[in-house]
């Protein structure tokens, strides 16, 4: 991104790639109004409860016959891919057996730390009744689910935890769970992982995703700084295992000191600290009976090679490799691709003009500067297909952020839904989730819709 620096204020993120030359930035809203977890849902759902009351019927004709995709197809290619399955993200119960009738296979539901485990080892027994109810409808009507663990909502107490936090390069703080660094964060979440595997065996669930814990996606915290500067980080005491301690621990990004190469190895191994936690989460649910799908989420187009290149002889300002999403290292350092999904978060964001993926993009290396101009669904489908991984994705949800907004409710061939399920067919993705389910069915968009382009494929 050359010398120009993406900073997110509060939860804004800038995470477009170039086009023409310029870097595009996209500022994203605050975590709460972006991904719905459980407690803020609830409400979601008690304010449209009389259109999940009623229902409406969608006509299903032409609909396709979908295969199940069993998780052993994960480790193939993009172009090996199975035929693209529809759902949608935060599925009402209420309305499953409709949306699988009309072809929307794929259910997803997410879990909220804080609501099952308000103290310490202490769980609510009715929050797990309402999950294991929900996950009875989805089941009922015949879907696969997809689970989203919650952990960028974990109970107060968790911050109480060692090196619970993540540190800056200015000694800033951040208000998010620090997952990456901290053993005593990782130990609390895997004691929560086997009380949720408990009472929903991980058996019945389709795919899991996977996020860097303290934020909602594969990222570390906003603010365009870098958050490797904890105790824990920089010495290695109360370091999980696996990590190794910063590399560099007198150097700050932005000041001399290192060379570009050294500044290389210190962006692998902040890079690679969210392939440890991804790692970490992967092995403990697989622990725990899970033998599906990984969905790491991963949004926009982050920093490319050729950007990457030039903020490493700069010192590495601040800026958006600041929140790890270098994803093409990302992907590459991942030690098991088992099972693994590259997952889009930002599908037909607008980034380079909402493009499609094309046979030849797999002739380009990672490193060409052809991709620049590429939307953040093209690029990431490269990544997916030099890795041997499937991919697969969500648009934008409404109001993330409202500059989209008249995107998202244009029912033409150039609205939102359009582009992201052209770009979902060409790019090969296994499943695309519309962001969100309520928003079907509120008046926002129609269901119908959604159903039309289902059956057309």
């Amino acid at each position: 991104m050359g010398h120009d620096m993406a900073v997110r204020v509060g939860k804004c993120i800038a995470l477009r790639g170039k086009s023409a030359g310029t870097a595009q930035v996209q500022v994203r809203p605050p975590a709460s109004h972006r991904r719905r977890p459980a407690r803020r849902r609830a409400r979601l759902r008690a304010a449209v409860s009389v259109f999940v009351a009623l229902a409406v019927a969608v006509a299903a004709a032409g609909a396709m016959t979908l295969s199940a995709a069993s998780p052993g197809a994960a480790s193939a290619s993009t172009a090996a891919a199975p035929s693209l399955l529809f759902g949608t993200l935060d599925t009402q119960p209420g309305t499953a057996v409709t949306e699988a009738k009309a072809g929307a296979s794929v259910a997803m539901f997410e879990l909220d730390w804080a609501s099952f485990e308000p103290q310490k080892g202490v769980f609510s027994a009715s929050y797990l009744a309402g999950l294991q109810s929900s996950l009875k409808a989805y089941q009922a009507a015949g879907m696969r689910v997809t689970l989203g663990l919650g952990l960028e909502d974990p109970p107060s107490w968790v911050f109480s935890l060692a090196d619970s936090t993540y540190v800056d390069q200015d000694g800033d703080i951040s208000g998010e769970a620090d997952f990456v660094f901290s053993e005593a964060v990782r130990q609390a979440a895997a004691s929560y992982f086997a009380r949720v595997a408990a009472g929903l065996p991980l058996s019945s669930f389709w795919a899991i995703r996977l996020t860097s814990g303290g934020d909602e996606e594969m990222l570390y915290p906003s603010g365009g700084t870098y958050w490797a500067f904890s105790t824990a980080a920089l010495t290695g005491a109360g370091l999980p295992a696996a990590m190794t301690p910063n590399p560099f621990p007198a150097w700050r990004p932005g000041q001399p000191g290192l060379t570009p190469a050294q500044i290389d190895q210190w962006v692998n191994w902040y890079v690679g600290g969210l392939d440890d936690v991804t790692s970490w989460q992967m092995q403990t649910l697989s622990g725990l009976g899970f033998t599906g799908y990984y969905e790491l989420v991963t949004p926009g187009s982050g920093t490319r090679p050729d950007a990457l290149a030039e903020e490493e002889q700069q010192n590495l300002p601040d800026g958006v490799t600041g929140v790890g999403a270098a994803w093409d290292r990302y992907y590459a350092m991942l030690p098991d691709k088992t099972h693994v999904v590259a997952y889009v978060s930002s599908v037909a964001d607008g980034s380079g003009g909402n493009d499609s993926c094309q046979p030849a993009d797999d002739s380009l290396p990672l490193t060409s500067d052809v991709m620049d101009s590429w939307s953040a669904t093209r690029w990431i489908s490269r990544i997916a297909a030099a890795n041997g991984l499937a991919v697969a994705g969500e648009n934008p949800g409404y109001g993330m952020p409202a500059s989209l907004d008249s995107q998202y409710t244009n029912t033409s061939s150039t609205g939102m839904m359009a582009g992201a399920i052209r770009q979902a067919t060409t790019c090969g993705f296994q499943v695309f989730y519309w962001a969100h389910d309520v928003h079907l069915w509120d008046g926002t968009i129609p269901f119908s819709l959604y159903s039309s382009y289902i059956a057309s494929h």
